[in-house]
């Protein structure tokens, strides 16, 4: 009875350690455009520091499929920001960039996604002026490409429930 108890406590804290998965989204900074525009703000992101090969791929206040097929899932936090869930498995993209756009003005807040976690991944965005109530749209930038090896943290989790496994596996054998 002891080892069904540790089997369920170690997938437990697997499960518990896949709710932390966040992609690591750099912010990137405010700024106040020279005008409206798509091809304005996917040059404000390069300049800003975002990835050069970007393209706009999405832009909306609510959810639904990037021009490659990706899905973007849009809701509002209750501080105020922009949550941002997306999934790009299987489309050859991935999301490189976001920007949130005060609909009072030109002002745009930036951000970038780090290349091996833009295929899916989840974000808090701040939305410039006056927060997500005043949201002019978010627009969605993308970049070719798309990483198919899980990353550090996915493997060592998948490797050590595999061997945790093994070893329950081997354990039971044994009495029998």
């Amino acid at each position: 009875m002891k080892s069904l108890k540790y089997i369920a406590l170690i997938g437990l804290l697997c499960a518990g350690l896949t709710t932390l998965a966040r992609a690591n989204v750099t912010d990137l900074g405010e700024v106040d455009l020279p005008n409206n525009g798509d091809a304005t703000e996917l040059q404000g992101f390069i300049d800003a520091g975002g990835d050069a090969d970007a393209v706009l791929c999405f832009k909306s206040v609510e959810s639904g499929s990037t021009d490659f097929g990706g899905s973007i899932d849009i809701s509002v936090n209750g501080d105020n920001t922009l949550h941002v869930e997306w999934d790009m498995t299987g489309t050859g993209h991935l999301v490189c960039g976001f920007s949130t756009k005060d609909g009072k003005g030109n002002l745009v807040h930036y951000y970038s996604v780090a290349a091996d976690q833009g295929t899916t991944g989840e974000a808090d965005l701040i939305v410039p002026g006056n927060g997500a109530s005043a949201l002019s749209h978010l627009d969605v930038f993308c970049c070719v490409g798309g990483v198919t090896t899980p990353d550090g943290g996915t493997t060592a989790m998948l490797l050590g429930g595999a061997l945790a496994s093994l070893g329950a596996v081997r354990r039971y054998l044994k009495r029998n």
